[in-house]
């Protein structure tokens, strides 16, 4: 027995480097000057940036007439400021390939930026599993925040480039992802030198979920115009979803400031759950917020957010009901040839067109038949295929479009054959 007390002695002196009531004095607001002074740091350098170069390029001293010196020294400026110029430029272009995604390498850091979001995020999830929001901890015996200081590394590096590939600095400073980055990226330095880790606000990283449309576009996932809106809705709710439940986390069990003395044990969780119950206006009353910010926030984020589950939610669900059975993608089989037709696509022209072109005497009849009209077949049509289903598909379409031509395969068919009803093949 005594020997167990002094392991439980040794193990809580090695995680708490100060003493034993080390959380008896609170620094989270050390994490929190850290963002807004980064931020603030930023948006000065870049106001004064902005009044140096105002007030230089508007005071160009007058030439004397004939003042040979003078003319040659305005030749060297102007030369100078070519040549910064030329630089920037180069600089900004290949910033925005980087961050644009049209290049392979772009696509690669794009990707790269999301799943490593990601992983801070999961990160985040693992470190809010328990009701501790601040934590005393040698930063060389804490795996996590080891883990996250190289994402944040990476993320500052990337912050970066898309400074510099900004056309409006000041514009870009004031970005949401910009303050995603404020708010999580110094206070994991932060917690190397106080050897103490806190929640503070790095559930923002939630908010990386809204670029998924653009990364499924840049991969040529989503093609259609209803499955990006429909990727959209969704990633703008659950990104929405858990940074709230991040925020209620943080306030609950932090407590109302000054005394900190009213918080409540929550998971990240149960404030998840708490959310979407409290979201959907169901609001079983087996959780609440005790603290006056948790209930101050809660307020003004049902404004927003029964306005979005209202909209979102069934929008959501039209998108997903709207989907035709005939707007997928032809799943052509190995080995196996076949045909696209379109033009006047009806009952009688399809009948008489398949009695010919499937007829037993024909020497090959070995080839399926994929038919693409911009209408939904009528009834009679549609039993008319599923008839001839082994051998005959529907695409709702148009030969007009070429993402409609991708999901037919038309460079993939079988040798050209032109009839009444126009035999498409590439």
């Amino acid at each position: 027995m005594a020997s167990s007390e002094e392991e439980a002695t040794t193990a809580s002196t090695d995680t708490y480097p100060e003493d034993d009531d080390c959380l008896s004095v609170r620094k989270w607001w050390c994490f929190l000057l850290s963002s807004i002074f980064t931020f603030l740091a930023g948006l000065l350098v870049v106001l004064l940036w902005r009044a140096c170069a105002f007030v230089c390029c508007h005071k160009e001293p007058e030439l004397a007439p004939n003042d040979p010196k003078q003319k040659e020294q305005k030749a060297a400026r102007q030369g100078k400021q070519e040549f910064e110029g030329t630089f920037m430029t180069e600089a900004k272009d290949w910033a925005g390939e980087l961050i644009s995604g049209q290049t392979t390498t772009g696509r690669i850091l794009v990707v790269l930026v999301f799943i490593l979001s990601i992983a801070s995020l999961i990160i985040y999830f693992i470190d809010a599993s328990s009701e501790e929001v601040e934590r005393c901890q040698k930063w060389s015996d804490n795996i996590t925040q080891q883990i996250d200081l190289a994402f944040n590394i990476f993320f500052m590096v990337y912050f970066f480039i898309r400074f510099i590939a900004a056309s409006d600095k000041l514009w870009f400073m004031l970005e949401m992802y910009s303050f995603v980055d404020y708010f999580t990226i110094p206070p994991s330095f932060v917690s190397i030198y106080l050897d103490r880790t806190w929640i503070g606000l790095r559930f923002l990283r939630a908010l990386r979920l809204m670029t998924v449309p653009d990364i499924l576009q840049y991969l040529n996932i989503l093609k259609t115009s209803s499955s990006i809106r429909l990727a959209q809705l969704v990633s703008i709710f659950i990104s929405v979803w858990l940074t709230a439940a991040g925020i209620i986390h943080l306030l609950e069990n932090s407590g109302d400031p000054l005394e900190f003395e009213n918080a409540q044990k929550l998971s990240y969780w149960t404030c998840v759950y708490f959310l979407i119950v409290t979201m959907s206006t169901v609001g079983y009353g087996d959780v609440f917020c005790h603290t006056v910010l948790g209930r101050t926030f809660l307020v003004f984020f049902l404004l927003v957010g029964l306005a979005m589950f209202a909209s979102s939610i069934p929008e959501i669900i039209e998108l997903v009901g709207s989907r035709s059975k005939y707007s997928g993608e032809l799943k052509r089989e190995h080995g196996k040839r076949h045909i696209v037709v379109c033009g006047h696509i009806t009952y009688e022209s399809v009948s008489h067109f398949l009695k010919d072109f499937l007829h037993e005497d024909r020497e090959d009849v070995d080839v399926e038949v994929v038919f693409l009209h911009r209408k939904p077949p009528d009834l009679e049509l549609e039993g008319l295929f599923k008839r001839h289903f082994t051998t005959v598909e529907f695409f709702q379409g148009t030969i007009m479009n070429p993402i409609d031509l991708q999901r037919v395969k038309v460079s993939k068919c079988d040798t050209h054959k032109n009839k009444k009803m126009g035999v498409v093949s590439v």
